[in-house]
């Protein structure tokens, strides 16, 4: 009998086995797939470290504590990261980093600018809920939306501003206009507006995280979970490996996966989660000659300018060791919400497409393609009413005593996020438990 049988070896999995494991539990993670990680995939190759999922992780103080806990020095980014740009009329803006250069800045026109400073002087909503692009039109303006927020919105999510949920996928957003009444005066009041936080990698690339949780904790691979059926006071489990029994269950999948294991507890949750849309996307890593492009994180590009790159990142200048001495590296990424069908392009088609876009915005005479990595259902979209996924979590593991999801289609898409969600989630599982 095992004390708790985790499905996935995503961050999620890992980090709720590592609290459960410390803590004395037998645990035991079932991962379908021959490498760990879920999308936390990274390609050493020819001197090169290619970031196939997320490329950076923002940690905060509890990240930086978990990763103490498990004993990986992080690496920190260097301070070129804050520079960002936004493509913008044929050039790259950089974003700005204080209300002086905010009004300095060519990104927004006069008007636009003057449209932001009626931010504090204007009512809250009434709705219970509004898209992204509804919120920011209403408080901040077109301009602001198309120019700032959009291309944010596509660099995380990969998501439609006009489709996505204000209060769940950018929830601290949300907040500032409930509790102050206004985005600017709550950030003034509290010091802040974005995440908080270093950007970190791992000598060697992220998946060194998983390698490094993986090491220390039980991880069956290649044992794709077929069934989990509830039966009194334990869970049985029919695997590719054999059948087991668990006290408790955490579900960490995807939500589609999720809802394929859930069949035999809810039919009707099963169907439900089976709903949330993933948004595809494409990976591409591309090298240019040393100086081709300008000091900086990379730069995003909004759906208003007409061109099929989302962003592109500049990898070697986040961290050292990420490319040959005279090559800069490059992440470059297409699809999401507003741009599905690219992923079915034949890899010729996206390169020729990426090429043009990267000698138009860069003006760079030369690119080498190295490596295109499809992602097909990449990032949860936290869509309008998505609310209803999270009580119905909540009602199934009420309903199933020692029954447990997570993962970030629940408690966030970022790494940090799942890392810090992991705290909560072992915290309920040992409380049901005892």
């Amino acid at each position: 009998m095992i004390d708790v049988a985790v499905i996935g070896s995503g961050i999620s999995g890992l980090s709720i086995a590592w609290h459960l494991s410390k803590r004395g539990y037998d645990v035991l993670i079932f991962e379908k797939e021959e490498v760990a990680g879920g999308n936390i995939q990274t390609l050493r190759r020819d001197g090169y470290i290619l970031e196939l999922g997320p490329q950076t992780i923002l940690a905060d103080g509890k990240v930086e504590a978990f990763l103490k806990d498990v004993g990986i020095e992080p690496e920190y980014a260097n301070d070129d990261a804050k520079i960002r740009y936004v493509y913008k009329k044929g050039r790259l803006i950089p974003l700005p980093l204080s209300p002086l250069s905010f009004f300095l800045s060519p990104l927004l026109s006069f008007g636009g600018k003057l449209r932001v400073l009626r931010e504090p002087f204007l009512s809250p909503s009434v709705k219970s809920e509004e898209s992204i692009g509804e919120f920011v039109r209403r408080r901040l303006g077109k301009e602001f939306l198309d120019y700032v927020v959009a291309p944010f919105i596509s660099g995380v999510y990969a998501g439609d501003p006009d489709k996505l949920s204000v209060k769940y996928a950018v929830k601290k957003v949300y907040e500032l206009e409930q509790r102050f009444g206004s985005l600017i005066k709550g950030a003034l009041k509290l010091r802040a507006l974005g995440p908080g936080g270093r950007l970190i990698s791992f000598k060697g690339g992220n998946h060194s995280l998983i390698e490094h949780l993986t090491s220390r904790l039980k991880v069956e691979k290649e044992n794709v979970v077929l069934k989990i059926r509830h039966k009194e006071d334990r869970f049985l489990i029919d695997a590719k490996g054999g059948k087991y029994e668990a006290r408790s269950v955490v579900i960490t999948a995807p939500a589609t996966s999720a809802g394929y294991l859930l069949r035999d507890i809810s039919w009707s949750a099963s169907e439900e989660f089976d709903k949330v849309y993933y948004a595809p996307i494409l990976v591409v890593h591309a090298v240019v000659e040393k100086g081709s492009v300008p000091r900086g994180f990379g730069f995003l590009v909004p759906r208003v300018e007409g061109k099929r790159l989302l962003g592109v990142l500049f990898s070697s200048q986040l961290f050292e060791g990420r490319a040959p001495e005279g090559k800069e590296l490059l992440t470059l990424y297409l699809g999401g919400a507003t741009d599905p069908e690219v992923i079915d392009y034949e890899d010729e088609r996206v390169y020729s497409l990426a090429e043009k876009e990267l000698k138009e915005i860069l003006g760079v005479q030369k690119v080498e393609f190295l490596n295109l990595t499809r992602w097909k259902k990449a990032i949860p979209q936290y869509t309008l009413g998505y609310g209803k996924y999270l009580r119905l979590a909540e009602t199934l593991e009420e309903e199933n005593p020692g029954l447990f999801l997570a993962g970030n289609y629940l408690y966030g898409i970022s790494v940090a996020d799942c890392i810090r969600a992991s705290y909560e989630r072992a915290e309920r599982v040992m409380h049901k438990r005892t």
